[in-house]
């Protein structure tokens, strides 16, 4: 014992490393197992299971004898009956999904101006607050978001032009009155008058009559309510025939100077910038801008590779497209299409689609997330199969045809699935072209090209993976 402890002493102490790195080495090899290490490991990958009595058919690759024992177990086979499906033209639309939101018809906003300038605002309009409990009601100024109806009462404005120009249609009204009263006279008495009189009495009475319409076509072109017109009318009646109750109103004249703005139409009102006492010195700044929101408008954005078949299904709809319009917070809503945009997104390589839904309540808001579809015509040179009897790993699609129904063979096909959706798929039924294969064979690098899928073929909805994996297994054996 003393004479090996010696030994290690003098060999310097490296046969103990050298003896981990053997134990190390017999480790990762797997020539010395661990005592609790148990001989299936759990995290080796299962052996692939093995199908009795299926075997390759001489003569025709990739085709399988499937005895009736293993397709009852794969459930191929159920009630005697194979799972089997025949491939059909397609029979359902192809649904375009455009992701869009929702906006403000430019036609339908309106703009509150004033045509004069300058004018104070002395008051704005107030409501109850909606959000206030019923026993608490307080009335607030009108702000963005209110709803108004045609004639609500927005702003009342004090300018002192409007004022000017309404006296000078009180002037012209009281002038004409009394002019058109010299020519009644003097036409009553016309061989007693002299000819120059009576031109000039029917000069001035023209006169007057422009000078009324000019001061009335400046007060509608400001955009003065006719109401406010006709009461300057009526004051120049009632001046001229009782002129102590003319003085008496003196008081209702100083309100001439007075502009009640009012909703030329239903709406919500999305922008407000006035403010009380404020000057307006620009007749181009929206006071108000009220909008339609019944209809919304709905742009999307469509790619370009179906552009064609969605201008292919609005000719053969005579210019009706319609559309489906999903978002969050209502029901889907049925709408329709107006037009299909010329121009093409150079980065997203996509088209605006617009349309309208419907909005009655008001429920929906511009700018909101949206997608609309719209049922295209089922493609070409297709047919539809059941979405079971696809086996897809991301690279190739298959599926297993069996031509003659009395023989359980079973052959495994490469096809191209041109659409797929929840129950069914559509498969390419005619062969590439060579510009489809040499792209196809770009795409799926060393996969051979796809093979086309007949109308009338059987094809297999059950049990494809497994025996996708058994071929896969008796051709290795082949090999």
């Amino acid at each position: 014992m003393f004479d090996v402890l010696a030994h290690f002493r003098k060999s310097g102490g490296l046969v103990l490393p050298i003896l981990i790195v053997l134990a190390a080495f017999a480790l990762a090899s797997g020539t010395v197992k661990l005592p609790w290490k148990t001989a299936a490991d759990p995290q080796a990958d299962p052996p692939a299971k093995e199908l009795p009595g299926v075997e390759l058919v001489p003569g025709k690759p990739n085709s399988l004898m499937v005895p009736e024992v293993v397709r009852e177990s794969l459930g191929i086979r159920k009630g005697n009956v194979d799972q089997i499906a025949v491939a059909e033209p397609p029979t359902r639309t192809r649904p375009l999904v455009m992701p869009g939101s929702t906006a403000l018809d430019p036609s339908r906003l309106i703009r509150v101006r004033v045509r004069f300038a300058p004018a104070d605002v002395v008051e704005i309009a107030e409501i109850n607050d909606p959000h206030s409990p019923v026993t608490q009601q307080w009335r607030r100024e009108l702000q963005a978001g209110d709803p108004v109806k045609k004639g609500d009462l927005l702003a009342v404005l004090c300018s002192v032009d409007v004022g000017n120009k309404k006296n000078d249609l009180f002037d012209a009204l009281s002038q004409l009155r009394l002019d058109e009263e010299v020519l009644r006279r003097a036409e009553a008495r016309a061989a007693a008058v002299p000819e120059v009189f009576l031109l000039n009495a029917r000069r001035n009475v023209e006169a007057d009559v422009n000078a009324v319409n000019r001061a009335e076509n400046t007060l509608k072109t400001w955009a003065i309510p006719e109401e406010d017109i006709q009461a300057v009318r009526d004051e120049a009646q009632r001046a001229a025939g009782d002129q102590s109750k003319h003085a008496k109103d003196r008081e209702r004249l100083k309100q001439w100077a007075r502009v009640e703005l009012k909703a030329p139409d239903d709406g919500f009102i999305i922008e407000q910038n006035v403010a009380l006492h404020e000057t307006v010195v620009d007749n181009t700044t929206n006071l108000f801008q009220i909008a339609k929101v019944d209809p919304l408008v709905v742009l999307a954005a469509v790619p370009e590779d179906d552009l064609p078949a969605l201008q292919e299904l609005r000719t053969h709809t005579h210019d009706f497209l319609g559309w489906t319009v999903r978002t969050v917070g209502s029901e889907p809503i049925d709408g329709f299409v107006d037009d299909i945009g010329y121009l093409i997104d150079p980065n997203q390589h996509t088209a605006v689609v617009r349309g309208h839904i419907p909005n009655p309540h008001g429920v929906l808001r511009a700018g909101q997330f949206v997608n609309a579809t719209v049922e295209l015509s089922p493609p070409q040179n297709v047919v539809e199969i059941p979405i079971s009897a696809l086996v897809e790993d991301g690279k190739d699609s298959i599926i297993f045809v069996q031509a003659d129904p009395n023989k359980p063979i079973y052959t495994m096909r490469r096809v191209q699935v041109t659409n797929r959706f929840d129950r069914a798929a559509y498969v390419r039924s005619v062969p590439l072209t060579k510009d489809q294969a040499r792209v196809a064979a770009e795409d799926t690098q060393s996969s051979p090209p796809a093979d086309p899928l007949r109308e009338g073929e059987r094809v297999l909805t059950a049990g494809a993976l497994e025996l996708k994996t058994a071929l896969a297994n008796k051709l290795a054996e082949e090999k």
